[in-house]
């Protein structure tokens, strides 16, 4: 099943779960979040709180061992695997480029689909990357820039008006 409309709530409804690997750690017992559309939420806590488990959650890279999470309304189970990742970007705290141009880095999101040079543009704008883009020497035909902000901008255009997802960066100083 895939939605024809996603409007982006997400609510993960008294999840229980542990790694198969290690089944003597509980890393959720009842957990309960709503996300709205639109809503920009931090998930903080110690290193092994979870975070990231629920990114691997919400992508469906493992399921809970008890409760459900939906999307607008609609178990996450119920949808189509790949139509759910599609719907989703996100920037991890390792960032890859690939050895080739700024705009081939961010066209690299639309999946092998042409990307055309306004949806390059305006993924570089959502990741706040096209002004320091075009300052640099040959811009967007430039092999280099800064990484995260290609990687961000590569995420908007893989996904476009869906869910996104940044992982902590390892110099947050708390």
């Amino acid at each position: 099943m895939v939605l024809e409309n996603v409007k982006g709530d997400i609510e993960l409804c008294h999840i229980s779960f542990t790694y198969q690997t290690r089944p003597d750690v509980q890393v959720f017992r009842d957990l309960c979040l709503t996300i709205r559309a639109g809503q920009t939420v931090a998930l903080v806590g110690e290193s092994g709180s979870g975070k990231p488990t629920v990114i691997s959650l919400l992508q469906r890279f493992y399921d809970p061992d008890s409760g459900h999470i939906t999307l607008d309304g609609v178990e996450l189970k119920k949808l189509q695997l790949k139509w759910l990742r599609q719907q989703m970007g996100l920037v991890g705290q390792e960032h890859v480029l690939f050895n080739d141009t700024i705009r081939a880095n961010i066209a690299y999101g639309k999946g092998g689909e042409e990307a055309t040079e306004t949806e390059i543009v305006a993924a570089s704008e959502l990741a706040n990357a096209h002004r320091f883009i075009s300052s640099i020497q040959q811009g967007y035909d430039n092999g280099g820039g800064r990484k995260r902000d290609t990687i961000v901008g590569r995420t908007e255009a893989t996904c476009g008006d869906c869910t996104r997802h940044r992982e902590r960066t390892k110099d947050l100083v708390t």
